[in-house]
């Protein structure tokens, strides 16, 4: 089998002939175009994929969407830069919105220096630009992908995150939010009522692409999204889910944070996969502790967390950790080795070919 044909036998119910080995390398590649040093065999608009291959782990975040978003023609939305620090502002004919962010250069990455909404009227700002967005279908960009992706990789498409939490991670921010739901609820529930019936055709588009499996953007943690789960996130997630499984599409929940209070409720909504699940040494939950956490059914991909693809782990930290997850989950048939959530820039990608090797090694049903 080759990499592709692994991962649909097991979203199929099936024993690929090895475990799977997904991983987004994209973080790592991103800060080695900055440092202009990556061989010139991994550059160019192939040169991503060419480095997954050569590295024998499949790939399958390309950020793809079935649809493109508009701004309404009465936002203007504007940015400059200066002294590492990006500012964005929203002007609209209700109020104008700024937020900033700050480059971190160790770390090849951009961070939430000031979030655009700050006080309950504010509310009405993102209300007017959410509810003038639209969405069309993009066919072409599906397509694409399948085919870039060839044996190599398995087509994903993603979802705008669910009106909760693109609020809480795009608009808000936590702090911000866990004030308002206090002091301001109704303008809370207003702008959710709002967004969601702005977001309807982007998922309407989704179900009717030919992809067949759909990435749940939500960037879940469990510390955070947890208590915000059964009133504002339960009931939307669980209708669009079904939606997806009426078209006979799978669907993966992006969960790369604390796992324990969340990771359990997921299944319950219809959730095919938990996505970039990451556990001890990293995450909260040990190895021993996802099935039982999770329950039988649904299939988990990740398991191995991006901070052990650098220092101070080591070669054989991670080798002693991959067995630990063959021992413990290999027999179920559900669980899918992945990086997660991301390798980091000053990761050591000889530990992604250890990995691999050790798939092909000892990974085989």
């Amino acid at each position: 089998m080759n990499l592709r044909q692994r991962i649909e036998a097991v979203f199929s119910g099936e024993l690929p002939d090895a475990m799977v080995w997904y991983g987004d390398l994209g973080y790592w590649y991103a800060a080695h175009q900055q440092i202009g040093d990556l061989p010139e065999r991994w550059r160019g608009a192939e040169g991503r994929s060419r480095m997954h291959q050569e590295l024998g782990v499949g790939e399958y975040v390309p950020g793809c969407c079935a649809f493109e978003m508009e701004e309404d023609s009465e936002v203007i939305r504007r940015e400059r830069r200066g002294g590492g620090v990006r500012t964005l502002e929203w002007v609209t004919p209700v109020g104008t919105l700024t937020e900033r962010w700050e480059y971190s250069a160790p770390s090849f990455s951009w961070g939430h220096r000031e979030f655009p909404v700050k006080t309950a009227e504010d509310l009405a700002v993102v209300r007017f630009i959410c509810g003038r967005r639209r969405y069309r279908a993009c066919p072409e960009r599906v397509a694409r992908m399948d085919a870039e992706l060839a044996e190599h990789g398995l087509p994903v498409i993603a979802t705008s995150a669910s009106p909760m939490a693109d609020l809480y991670k795009a608009w808000v921010g936590v702090m911000t939010l866990s004030y308002l739901l206090v002091d301001a609820p109704g303008e809370i529930e207003e702008t959710l009522a709002v967004m969601g019936a702005a977001q309807a055709p982007m998922w309407e588009i989704t179900a009717e692409s030919s992809c067949r499996h759909i990435m749940l953007c939500e960037n879940f943690t469990a510390e955070s999204h947890g208590g915000l789960f059964e009133r504002y996130l339960r009931d939307f997630l669980q209708e669009k889910i079904a939606v997806f499984h009426q078209a006979g599409q799978k669907v993966m929940c992006h969960i790369d944070g604390t796992l324990r209070g969340l990771a359990e409720k997921l299944p319950t909504i219809g959730v095919d996969c938990l996505d970039a699940v990451t556990p001890k040494p990293v995450g909260d939950v040990a190895l021993e502790d996802l099935r039982p956490l999770v329950g039988p059914e649904v299939l988990i991909l990740g398991g191995l967390p991006g901070a052990m693809f650098a220092p101070p782990f080591t070669a054989r930290d991670m080798a002693n950790h991959v067995r630990e997850i063959m021992r413990l989950h290999k027999g179920s048939g559900r669980f899918m080795l992945g990086v997660a959530d991301q390798v980091p820039p000053n990761g050591d990608l000889e530990l992604v070919r250890l990995v691999t090797r050790l798939v092909e090694e000892e990974g085989r049903y």
